[in-house]
């Protein structure tokens, strides 16, 4: 539905902890402090166009500060910043994308909060145009609270979402005593965003039996199933996917196992994996994975093509302090299911390069020159693959020691523009002999160069005071802040009630917004060359706040 009902107070309250917390990158905006991605393999000339999309966030093993701020973010090929979403989100943020809403661009991302013990969360999933300015919230109906797994636009008009939705249940044919008596059944919907039309949803309880998860109820990994809020998360419901025939493909993480479900009466039509797979699979195995992805089928419909990101390892550091590996490292697969025969066969595996394993979350996107783009989850990395496997790009969510702080839920590649709808940050800095101006733009792709001018008071003849604007000078836009440096000595009139201001301009030479006129600071802090180590109070805060996680 559109229309806000989310507190804009919970945005700012974020953005202001946040600046709290910058580490003085950019002059322009010293309250942005992005991760800085540790880039090593250089994007080559195969990659794909476009930017970066993830969110990252702290990470939950051991003691480790995250990200300065966890936000969603753009960034180039080489780790430049593009866009930061501080105070445009409010609270934990995933499933960051670019995507089409009733025929114009437009970025999704849910925002809400993170409940990492359970390994779900609720919120309130929201549209932004390419102004970055909001263009819908997106509530469910029939009083559900959407998870922080899945949001996908369908047809650049419906919802796509999952639930956790706790259910009383008797639970004694699973071994569950007189007081476990809650189950969470996985739910997913479809409906109309503009009206709240609800078009479909399923129950996974209806076709996937609780007897047949690889987490039992007793072993206490998947909850207890005591009450509401700690019941037996017997599936883990964490990904859902529409084919063009109406019908849906859905991961069970705590099943080993995907599924597809018919589109008109919400029955199984096949279980790949898990302990009933109706599909024999012999040459491979997966399992705790997530992101399962309907590519392509035959003409008659006999041969399915679909992709999914292999975890093959689940934490459990809830109850005993473990990770639960099918196999060293995690996998991007794509599958091919070949239904005369009723067999699955692997087409093609992506391994990362640093042979990562990922416990939780983690996302695969074929890409449209059949690249793969790969977002490693809580590993905190993403790649880029050519078709036949050979990493083309490959980096981590921050550099240094940070590195094994940071995860991301999904990451993407999309081509995007962006028009900010701020007016451009400058600030100036005169020491000694040298005039010091930067300038960005928090979401621009347009701007090809910056003008710089410096306006003086100046004497009129008849008396009074006018104001004379020189141009110092246009440099290029290579990144993020651009930056021009000139000798006062090469200014007329140069006095301190000088101040100076800034244009934006097209390839054209069109001009696209101008700055405010600013005053000129004397002296010029020097720019943060790494992130600050983490102070016990951030990793006592960090610890406290995120636990442990199975996504």
């Amino acid at each position: 539905m559109t229309g806000f009902s989310i507190s804009s107070s919970l945005a700012l309250i974020a953005a202001l902890l946040s600046t709290a917390m910058a580490d003085g990158q950019y002059r322009s905006r010293p309250d942005l402090a992005p991760p800085r991605l540790n880039i090593t393999i250089p994007a080559t000339e195969h990659v794909s166009p476009g930017y970066i999309f993830v969110g990252p966030y702290p990470g939950f093993d051991g003691v480790r500060a995250g990200p300065e701020q966890a936000a969603a973010y753009i960034f180039t090929n080489t780790g430049d910043l593009v866009w930061s979403s501080l105070g445009h989100f409010a609270g934990w943020v995933g499933n960051f994308q670019a995507v089409r809403y009733r025929g114009k661009p437009a970025l999704q991302a849910f925002q809400g909060s993170l409940d990492p013990f359970h390994g779900h969360g609720y919120g309130t999933p929201i549209l932004l145009d390419d102004h970055y300015q909001p263009l819908a919230l997106v509530q469910t109906p029939n009083h559900r609270l959407i998870s922080i797994h899945e949001f996908k636009i369908v047809n650049e008009q419906t919802a796509l979402v999952e639930i956790y939705q706790p259910t009383a249940m008797d639970l004694g044919p699973f071994g569950g005593s007189s007081e476990e008596q809650w189950i969470v059944d996985g739910v997913f919907q479809e409906f109309d965003i503009a009206s709240g039309k609800l078009l479909f949803e399923g129950h996974t309880l209806d076709w996937a039996s609780p007897a047949d998860s690889v987490i039992p109820l007793r072993s206490g990994h998947a909850f207890t199933g005591a009450n509401a809020s700690d019941a037996w998360d017997y599936f883990h419901i964490n990904s859902v996917d529409k084919n063009d025939q109406g019908d849906y493909l859905v991961s069970g993480r705590h099943m080993n196992a995907l599924y597809k479900i018919n589109g008109s009466d919400g029955s199984l039509l096949w279980q790949l994996g898990g302990k009933k797979s109706t599909i024999s699979h012999p040459d491979f195995d997966f399992g705790y994975q997530h992101d399962a992805r309907f590519l392509n089928r035959s003409v008659d419909g006999s041969v399915e093509t679909i992709s999914f990101f292999d975890n093959s390892a689940r934490s459990d550091r809830q109850r005993t302090g473990g990770v639960d590996r099918l196999h060293p490292h995690s996998r991007a697969r794509i599958v091919e299911i070949d239904h005369n025969h009723n067999t699955a066969r692997e087409l093609n595996t992506f391994t990362p390069p640093d042979y990562l394993s990922a416990p939780s979350q983690g996302n695969v996107q074929v890409l449209e020159n059949q690249n793969v783009f790969v977002n490693w989850g809580q590993a905190g990395a993403v790649t880029e693959f050519s078709p036949d496997g050979t990493p083309i790009f490959h980096a981590y969510l921050d550099s240094g020691e940070l590195a094994p702080g940071v995860q991301s839920y999904r990451g993407f590649r999309y081509e995007w523009t962006g028009y900010s709808s701020e007016t451009p940050a400058v600030v100036a800095y005169a020491d000694g002999s040298e005039l010091s101006v930067y300038a960005s733009w928090n979401g621009d792709t347009v701007t090809a160069a910056w003008r710089f001018y410096s306006q003086c008071k100046t004497e009129r003849r008849r008396g009074g005071v006018g104001y004379e604007t020189r141009e110092l000078g246009q440099v290029a836009r290579k990144s993020f802040e651009t930056s021009l440096v000139i000798s006062i000595n090469q200014l007329r009139g140069w006095s301190k009630d000088c101040g100076v201001f800034a244009q934006a301009v097209d390839a054209s030479g069109n001009i696209l917004s101008t700055s405010t006129v600013i005053s000129i600071a004397y002296s010029q802090p020097q720019p943060a060359s790494a992130p600050a180590p983490p102070s016990p109070l951030k990793e006592f805060g960090q610890k406290a706040l995120y636990g442990w996680v199975d996504l």
